[in-house]
Parts: structure tokens; C-alpha cells; sequence
């Protein structure tokens, strides 16, 4: 079993990736879309959950 990656948009859409750079992908997609994009993972053999943001200036990811 792989880490649980949910991509989260403003609006409540969740969809479930692959890798974070698939949620990467996705959300450099969605980038248009007014309000937080949210990155949640939760590792493979639980352990606590990571949760970053869609920064839209740098393309990339940063910490909550």
C-alpha cells in the first residue's frame, strides 16, 4: 500500500493522487481555481498526517 495523498480544493473537491508530484500536477491545473489548495498525506504505515499548500506564485508546495 502507497502514502494516502488527498488534493483538496477550496470548493471541497477531493481527489486522490498517486504521488505529490501527481498532486503537483493537479493543482498547477486547478491554479485558476480563486481559494486554498490543500495537499494532505498520511504515510503508508500511518504515522501523522502532512498537510501543504498550493502556493500559486512558486508552483510548489509549502508548509501549514
Amino acid at each position: 500500500m502507497a502514502d494516502l495523498v488527498l488534493l483538496t480544493l477550496q470548493n471541497g473537491d477531493i481527489d486522490r493522487c498517486i504521488s505529490l508530484e501527481h498532486a503537483k500536477e493537479k493543482a498547477n491545473a486547478c491554479s485558476h481555481i480563486d481559494g486554498e489548495i490543500l495537499v494532505r498525506i498520511t504515510p503508508e504505515r500511518g504515522g501523522l498526517m502532512t498537510t501543504l499548500e498550493f502556493d500559486q506564485n512558486s508552483c510548489d508546495w509549502i508548509a501549514v
